[in-house]
């Protein structure tokens, strides 16, 4: 079995579980519970810290899965299935919230398979080049938002969504894929410690936050219907 950076596991923990209380902020208000603007500052400060952390570490995984001698094949096969789980994903919601109402079509999935698959060649740059590259893709995402609605919805995985696109959940390549050399870069300048570091021992009190991010795929996958199954029954049963 690979080695695990308990450290990564832990970080990405931290982010499961901010995530989980940005999505019960979300269904609450989603379901009339509460009344909370999403495009509030703060709001948007805690959505896209929650992306910055689970983004980031795609690429400092990348890094530590290229010292691991993880070849081509193999990357694509795990860019592969996440990309099916996505489909998933996108089928579901095309049942509900349906087609009007955010159904997701290129969502985070969608985008940390498509990373994961171009991010094996980015790992092969230096840790400059990553750097720089990274900082060019976000300064990009600023200058796309500026330009008109496309006139296709075949390029909103790059940026460029139709007039009136309406999703719950969008990531495209342009700005977010700079995040993820930003990670890369952190890998590649963390790389010469990361021996040491595997030989930490893990505090006790990490155990859990460790536990989360091991599952995070799986607490993603189904946090969301047992949260808003729960918010849903608790509205009908005390008519809220």
């Amino acid at each position: 079995m690979a080695e695990r950076f308990w450290e990564i596991d832990v970080t990405r923990g931290i982010a499961v579980v901010l995530m989980l209380v940005y999505h019960f902020l979300f269904d609450l208000n989603f379901l009339g519970l509460v009344r909370l603007d999403f495009s509030s500052l703060p709001l948007v400060a805690f959505q896209r810290l929650v992306a910055f952390l689970f983004l980031s570490l795609v690429g400092v995984s990348l890094v530590l899965t290229r010292m691991r001698g993880v070849d081509f094949k193999t990357q694509a096969t795990r860019a592969t299935g996440l990309f099916c789980i996505a489909i998933l994903v996108t089928a579901a919601t095309f049942v509900y919230p349906g087609p009007a109402n955010g159904m997701i079509v290129f969502g985070i999935l969608h985008f940390i398979a498509v990373s994961v698959l171009l991010g094996y060649f980015f790992t092969r740059l230096p840790s400059w080049a990553n750097l720089a590259l990274g900082a060019l893709i976000i300064g990009a995402g600023s200058w796309l938002s500026t330009l008109p609605s496309a006139s296709t919805p075949w390029l909103l995985w790059l940026g460029l969504p139709p007039a009136n696109f309406y999703t719950l959940d969008y990531y495209p390549l342009i700005p977010w894929f700079g995040i993820v050399l930003f990670g890369i870069f952190m890998g590649q300048v963390m790389a010469p410690f990361s021996k040491p570091l595997s030989g930490r021992k893990m505090p006790q009190l990490m155990h859990g936050l460790n536990f989360l991010g091991r599952n995070a795929l799986v607490i993603y996958l189904f946090h969301q219907p047992v949260l808003f199954g729960i918010l849903f029954a608790v509205k009908m049963i005390f008519g809220i």
